[in-house]
């Protein structure tokens, strides 16, 4: 991975679900009773997120209901989709409302950015640098739940991997880009909405020799 200056959390990875029309990510379903349900294979479709003020302006409406209520995700899949179209919008309320109270982001360093208000914090910060995100998810694997009376499993946990570009303004006023791989885990709440838990833009893979990791 090379230098930079700032660089994505994990969630933001998912956002290029939102700028096109792409088919999802492979999702592999490992309850011993549905291990082929809700699976569906990609052909390595991607798409490019620009958080410019016009492309912004395009999408800004897609974050929210006609009521002016914020949609929440039923699936993985929509949780990626909605959080791109508020990262566009650069709508950092609509982001958080996307985490769990105590979600987190993995920085380059190994320290981690815990809750709402340092998330809020790192997006304002993150968005100054004119972020163009590219993001290719791989493969989105359900576990965990429990089984309730009606044979449905709830409050599952996904992991949502893949790979992403990104291109921004470095600190000297110029353009800089890099790549990575990312590790996102997401969590079903107790109503069957979505919410991120952990965004892992630097999953540890590779032996000593592996890239230096990027910077925010």
């Amino acid at each position: 991975m090379s230098k930079i200056k700032h660089t994505l959390p994990i969630a933001v990875a998912g956002i290029i679900l939102t700028a096109g029309s792409i088919a999802g990510p492979r999702v592999i379903q490992t309850e011993s009773v549905a291990a082929t349900a809700e699976s569906s294979s990609t052909t390595g479709a991607s798409s490019t997120t620009d958080t410019s003020p016009g492309a912004a302006a395009s999408v800004d409406a897609a974050a929210k209901t006609k009521a002016g209520i914020r949609v929440a995700a039923t699936s993985p899949e929509e949780l990626l989709r909605l959080l791109g179209e508020r990262i566009v919008a650069k709508d950092v309320d609509g982001i958080v409302a996307l985490q769990e109270p105590e979600a987190a982001i993995v920085n380059w360093d190994g320290s981690v950015i815990r809750g709402h208000a340092a998330i809020r914090a790192f997006y304002v910060d993150w968005f100054k640098s004119n972020p163009v995100l590219t993001v290719n998810p791989r493969q989105t694997v359900l576990a965990g739940g429990w089984r309730g009376w009606d044979n449905k499993v709830r409050q599952r946990t996904a992991a949502i991997m893949g790979d992403y570009t990104l291109e921004q303004d470095a600190a000297d006023g110029t353009r800089e880009s890099f790549t990575g791989n990312f590790c996102d885990t997401v969590q079903e709440q107790l109503d069957g909405t979505w919410l991120y838990v952990q965004d892992n833009p630097y999953p540890p893979h590779g032996g000593p020799a592996a890239p230096t990791a990027a910077h925010h």
